[in-house]
């Protein structure tokens, strides 16, 4: 399988994430910075403004330092570049659930890694856990896609293997000195186990938008079958109980003679009768 690369137009969902992105990043830019000090994600920001701090948990996947555009280009680069193919099997809905999501797991992984070391304030921006989401689970869905990094064309699934393994490390160098390179590796690794669980569960298919033909079952296709399936099964337990009744009152016939039954037992045959040759008005 080659992948070529998306094709223009995005499709809508990874479309709407681009153009937030880079509005977002624009309109810091003007403001030399102050978005990213508003909409940043730290441990002790959740609890400002009577609690209307966990907004951050949303606003900081969407900022970008206006400082560092090569930060915001990567990101883009893999939105880009993934978002098609996993709007492909998730659809429009499970795009934006997974994006959202991955980047609130990102942001989970950064607050317990900080907090490890008593830095719970230091603050996190960037989509960057959300497209780690995105690239694993694109990595999942087509692992032997091939891609060319740089010059050196590799399956998805070892271009996935590779950055994970430099988030792993990199946490790793976290813990072990501090965030030197003021990089969140953790943030990484948060939004790539995400993306990882959401293809192997089954998260965010078939939830809204996407129809019975594409790939994977979700959550509500899950219940469905589960619906349909407990249906057929109390028919069937209620079936091999009528087949029991019917077989103890035709002994009772053969034994005793047909006045031998009660008038519910008679009913019981009658009903059967309609029900095995039809009835009529």
């Amino acid at each position: 399988m080659n992948y070529r690369g998306p094709r223009i137009p995005l499709p809508p969902a990874t479309r709407a994430l681009f153009v937030v992105n880079v509005a977002v990043f624009v309109v810091n830019a003007l403001l030399l910075g102050r978005l990213g000090q508003w909409f940043a994600f730290s441990g002790p920001g959740l609890f400002d403004g009577f609690g209307l701090g966990f907004l951050r948990v949303l606003t900081y996947q969407f900022t970008h330092s206006f400082a560092d555009i090569m930060h915001v280009l990567m990101n883009m680069v893999t939105l880009w570049v993934f978002g098609p193919m996993v709007e492909a099997r998730l659809g429009r809905a499970g795009t934006l659930r997974l994006y959202l999501w991955g980047g609130f797991a990102g942001a989970m992984g950064h607050l317990a890694v900080a907090s490890v070391q008593g830095l719970a304030a230091v603050p996190l921006v960037g989509a960057s856990g959300a497209c780690y989401a995105m690239l694993v689970h694109a990595a999942c869905v087509a692992p032997q896609a091939r891609i060319v990094f740089f010059v050196v064309q590799m399956p998805l699934w070892g271009l996935a293997a590779l950055f994970v393994g430099i988030g792993a490390y990199s946490t790793f160098i976290e813990l072990a000195t501090g965030y030197g390179d003021r990089v969140s590796h953790s943030a990484h690794l948060g939004g790539a186990l995400l993306g990882f669980l959401a293809w192997k569960f089954g998260w965010f298919v078939q939830w809204l938008d996407v129809g019975d033909d594409r790939p994977g079952q979700g959550l509500l296709a899950r219940w469905r079958a589960a619906l349909r399936q407990r249906r057929a099964e109390r028919a069937h337990r209620a079936m091999a109980q009528q087949e029991m009744q019917l077989d103890a009152i035709l002994a009772k016939v053969k034994a005793e003679g047909i006045g031998a039954l009660h008038p519910d037992e008679r009913r019981f045959l009658d009903r059967v009768s309609r029900q095995k040759h039809g009835s009529r008005s």
